[in-house]
């Protein structure tokens, strides 16, 4: 016999021992599995098949299904419902027989399956070699979900098959779960997936079929957490199971081993301290189905060398304990620096056979490794980034195969070793936000210096000292695309909102007079057509304020009760709630044009101004910091300070500057361009400082930023927070203009430079028109301020 009856055993919860995602193996407090619905074993599903098989199949399946019903009409005890299960063991070879209509002859020998009750879990039939497998030490199902999970996807899985027999409707949810089973010849995990086939179980109505509408069901399947509706509409005392299930098992430990490689790889700390690189390495010879597998890994910085060393951070590779630095030059020759520098994977058989050995081969040697595969991980840039490695004591265990299958999840170890370096990164970036701020690239040596004279204090037992960090003679380049009217149109849009909202609730309200006695309604539209009364000239603030109090607290909870009170008004009221904004409960589609408008336009502006800046930093580096209001601010600063190594000079400088207008130029006529496809078209107005002293700038540890250094440099930054204030012809007319560019001055020398400027600008063809030649009205404090303005052509 090839299929093993383990009906005695049934009682005892034949199989295995379970194990769920919130319980140790074998202790849950209940059966998961165990479901209300009454089982009974019967084969008349199949025998229904093998009758159709006698008919339609072919010469030997019918002479095989000829001879079965020959047999079972000696045993009319296998037909119909079989209640007393030791029938399985008394008619043996007939159960025999049918089973060679579920499982293929050929390789029952080799099938892992077995036969249970419908929807439970203990086996009624095994085969032997699923049998064999059961008594090894060790096997265990796993759940991937808690034990309640399970419980409800069986519970509802049972109850998808009723809707399908009965009522038509065709669902499918499964119970995830795996078979774990020791190999006794490496003590590594073997993983097995069960495939659960039902075919051969019908539901048995107990009486009359209960009523299930359409809306019924949709209920259930909107509510696949609710068990108790589901046993309450598809009642255990209604419902019952005749036939069996047939479950087989499939092997799936390489899919398993890359599933829970790949799921702990992608953390975030993946590699970030020893336990979880042994997790790893458990993880990859499980992958290999290698016991004596040893996984090396480690960050690298080659050939770039970096301000922070991640090979200190990230450091578990073979040799940590004997080597600082594998990318040392004292290394070079040996496998590492071969790897390091081809950027290519390598397998060594066995380390004995290498021609030539270097420091670190002798020492791999010494720790009884004899075969190795060396494999860099690589940045998008082809850098060097981290090395994983591999290492048996056996010779030739690792070779091109086990490279192949090394190269699927390569991948997925230069992603983990991206990620932790990042983690470090940031980490790093915290402290330096929290001593400093978040640092410009052209400045951070300077930030870095200061660091590490903190630290060295620390280590002397030194009292700490916060190093004030300068840069001395410095060019400042302040400029501005400021969107022309922002307050006014912000406020036009609140209003328009709030008039339109107080007139969609007045038109409901008037409506709801003709229909309802409701005298509180004659008061609130008294009130309303009192803020309606408000112009747009006359409103602030304070209108605004209450205004939007009015219509959050008296005017739109009225229209709710009238509209949920009133069905002839429904129509009406849900026109009113559909304009309301969820988070304002106000009309919001003229501000919300206007506010995207300003976001689009912000994002445009931000965006070329910070490509343009990545472009001359590669001419320049300089310290460049910008703003977001209603537009963009942006500041420059150029200097032989702030430069490590690079030489500064006045040509640069000039570069600069003529790049400043160059780009505002360009950014007009981008402006114009997106204008047209914002929802409330928008114009910015563009404005340079054209002061061409040298200052000085501090970094200020209260405010995490740089500021002017000295009583004399103060007075540009006062000059900068004014200039955009301006006006000209006695307060006529605002300097600033759509369109336009600005350049505000103190000096005539100033002028001539510039002028220098506009001459190739128009001659490039960035000018329309004439450039104007201005006076500025007095500022607070300030006189004497002149300008040249010019309209760019788009």
């Amino acid at each position: 016999m090839d299929v093993e009856i383990v009906v005695n055993e049934r009682n005892q919860g034949a199989g295995v021992p379970r194990q769920y995602r919130d319980t140790p193996q074998g202790v849950s407090p209940f059966d998961p599995l165990a479901v209300p619905y009454t089982s009974i074993l019967s084969f008349e599903v199949l025998i229904r098949e093998i009758v159709r098989l006698k008919e339609t199949g072919d010469s030997g399946t019918r002479f095989l299904a000829n001879a079965i019903l020959e047999r079972l009409e000696d045993t009319p005890q296998l037909r119909g419902p079989i209640r007393d299960l030791t029938l399985l063991d008394q008619h043996r070879e007939i159960v025999d027989l049918l089973m060679l209509f579920v499982t293929s002859p050929v390789d029952r020998s080799s099938q892992l399956f077995k036969v249970c009750l419908p929807f439970h879990f203990e086996p009624l039939l095994t085969s032997q070699s699923l049998l064999r497998m059961m008594g090894k030490q060790d096997v265990c199902y796993t759940f991937s979900e808690k034990a309640g999970e399970v419980l409800q996807k069986h519970l509802i899985t049972i109850g998808c098959i009723i809707l399908q027999q009965c009522y038509g409707v065709d669902v499918d949810i499964n119970v995830h779960v795996m078979l774990t089973v020791p190999d006794p010849a490496t003590g590594l995990k073997r993983f097995y997936k069960p495939l659960l086939n039902e075919d051969y179980a019908e539901v048995v109505v107990e009486g009359e079929l209960p009523d299930l509408s359409e809306a019924d069901i949709r209920r259930l399947l909107n509510n696949l957490h609710d068990t108790d509706l589901w046993l309450k509409m598809l009642p255990p005392d209604r419902f019952s199971f005749q036939g069996f299930s047939l479950a087989h098992l499939y092997e799936v430990t390489e899919e398993e081993s890359l599933s829970r490689l790949k799921h702990r790889l992608i953390s975030r700390d993946a590699v970030l301290d020893v336990e979880r690189v042994k997790e790893l390495a458990n993880l990859v010879r499980l992958h290999f189905q290698r016991p004596h597998l040893q996984l090396g890994l480690t960050a690298v910085d080659y050939p770039i060398e970096r301000a922070i060393d991640h090979e200190y951070r990230i450091r578990y590779n073979l040799l940590s304990d004997e080597v600082d630095r594998l990318t040392d030059r004292n290394y070079a020759g040996s496998i590492y620096d071969q790897v390091f520098r081809s950027g290519e994977m390598m397998v060594i058989q066995d380390l004995r056979d290498l021609p030539t050995t270097t420091f670190l081969e002798d020492k791999l040697i010494d720790l009884g490794y004899r075969s190795m595969l060396l494999a860099p991980l690589l940045s998008q840039e082809k850098n060097v980034i981290g090395l994983v490695e591999l290492a048996s004591p056996v010779p030739y265990a690792l070779n091109a195969f086990m490279e192949r299958k090394f190269e699927e999840i390569r991948g997925l170890f230069r992603t983990a070793v991206e990620r932790s370096r990042e983690y470090i990164d940031n980490l790093i970036e915290v402290i330096m936000r929290e001593q400093f701020t978040s640092l410009h690239p052209t400045v951070e040596w300077r930030f870095t210096e200061a660091a590490f004279n903190i630290l060295k204090r620390q280590e002397e037992g030194l009292p700490q000292i916060n190093e004030e960090i300068r840069f001395k003679k410095v060019f400042p380049l302040y400029g501005q695309a400021d969107i022309v009217g922002s307050s006014n149109l912000r406020n036009a849009a609140i209003y328009q909102d709030l008039i339109d909202n107080l007139r969609a609730g007045r038109l409901f309200l008037v409506r709801a007079l003709d229909l309802a006695v409701f005298p509180i309604i004659d008061q609130v539209i008294m009130t309303l057509d009192t803020h309606l009364a408000t112009t747009l000239g006359d409103f602030d603030n304070s209108h605004e304020i209450r205004i939007g109090d009015f219509i959050q607290k008296q005017l739109t909870p009225l229209v709710r009760q009238l509209g949920q009170q009133l069905p002839e008004l429904r129509d009406l009221y849900q026109q009113y709630e559909d304009q309301l904004s969820p988070d304002l409960g106000l009309f919001y589609r003229v501000r919300r044009d206007y506010e995207q408008s300003v976001h689009s336009l912000n994002r445009l502006i931000s965006d070329f101004l910070t490509e343009r800046n990545q472009a001359a930093q590669r001419i320049l580096p300089h310290y460049f910091e910008k703003y977001k209001t209603d537009g963009v601010e942006y500041e420059i600063y150029a200097g032989q300070s702030l430069l490590k190594r690079q030489k500064f000079s006045n040509i640069h400088l000039k570069n600069l500057r003529l790049s400043q207008l160059v780009d505002l130029c360009d950014l007009t006529r981008r402006v114009a361009e997106h204008s047209a496809t914002l929802p409330m078209p928008l114009r910015t107005a563009q404005l340079v400082f054209a002061y061409t002293s040298p200052l000085n700038i501090r970094f200020r540890m209260d405010e995490k930023r740089f500021d002017v250094d000295g009583d004399y440099n103060v007075r540009y930054e006062i000059l900068k927070k004014r200039i955009d204030k301006a006006t000209i012809h006695q307060g006529s007319e605002r300097l600033t203009q759509p369109g336009m560019v600005s350049i505000v001055y103190l000096q005539d020398r100033d002028r001539e430079e510039y002028d220098d400027y506009l001459r190739y600008l128009h001659q490039a063809g960035y000018i329309d028109g004439e450039i104007e030649y201005l006076v500025l009205d007095p500022l607070q404090s300030v006189n004497g301020l002149r300008a040249l303005r010019f309209r760019v052509r788009t």
